[in-house]
């Protein structure tokens, strides 16, 4: 069974999603026949941050284009900068969830 990642958000698979293969028959006790390991939550975050900041380039450009004339396509224009707001605002959400889960670790008395 295959399981997308929560990189393609935009359900289109622009985003050049990854997939990750479970077997139904793998040993979870001793890990053998585990199949491929998953990705820590490091790199999901480092590859969500880059998807995000490409997305705002290709925002910009966009805009850049409709200024100077080479893009007609307002909607498009529009699509490519709210996209990239969503996007952000989502990375965003994430920083803050992770921040206050640290902040309450940090709260805890041993």
């Amino acid at each position: 069974m295959a399981v997308e990642m929560i990189r393609d958000f935009t359900g289109r698979g622009e985003t050049g999603t990854s997939r990750i293969q479970q077997s139904p028959l793998a040993d979870r006790s001793t890990g053998i026949g585990a199949g491929p390991e998953k990705p820590d939550f490091s790199n999901l975050v480092k590859d969500f941050a880059r998807d995000v900041n490409d997305m705002q380039f290709k925002a910009g450009a966009a805009i850049d284009d409709l200024v100077t004339g080479k893009a007609a396509d307002v909607h498009q224009v529009m699509v490519a900068v709210e996209e990239a707001g969503i996007a952000l605002d989502l990375m965003l959400e994430v920083r803050n969830r992770v921040l206050e889960g640290y902040q309450e670790l940090i709260r805890m008395q041993v």
